[in-house]
């Protein structure tokens, strides 16, 4: 007698599902990869940049360095939480990391928005006080 294979369902992947599990599938990595080189290029720019330009570039950091962390993060999720902790918390550790990504995406659009801005405010680390 022969063995019928069972055949997985493929599930209908959401946006939402895609960004959950980010790190997952070709697309995923070939974005990751991608940003990874646009961050090389944008963040020293972001820094030389007359102050004309300082707004855009750091609304582009605002959205391109949370994205970038949450898909590197999601590799760190994969690898290590089903060794150390469990497989099943595998699921959960995503969803928390999605939620650390959209508040650190929000502070960063709020310190763009009502402040200095992500540049402004490293500058202004760098800058000498003179009280």
């Amino acid at each position: 007698k022969k063995k019928k294979k069972k055949k997985k369902k493929k599930e209908k992947s959401t946006m939402l599902g895609r960004f959950i599990k980010a790190d997952e599938g070709r697309l995923g990595v070939r974005f990751y990869h991608s940003l990874n080189l646009g961050l090389v290029g944008l963040a020293p720019v972001a820094f030389l940049a007359p102050k004309t330009l300082s707004f855009p570039l750091d609304m582009a950091l605002a959205f391109a360095l949370p994205l970038h962390g949450h898909i590197g993060m999601n590799y760190v999720i994969t690898d290590y939480v089903p060794k150390f902790i469990s497989k099943a918390a595998t699921g959960p550790a995503r969803i928390v990391q999605a939620g650390i990504t959209f508040l650190t995406a929000a502070g960063l659009l709020k310190l763009n928005l009502t402040g200095p801005g992500i540049t402004g405010t490293i500058l202004k680390l760098w800058s000498s006080s003179s009280k």
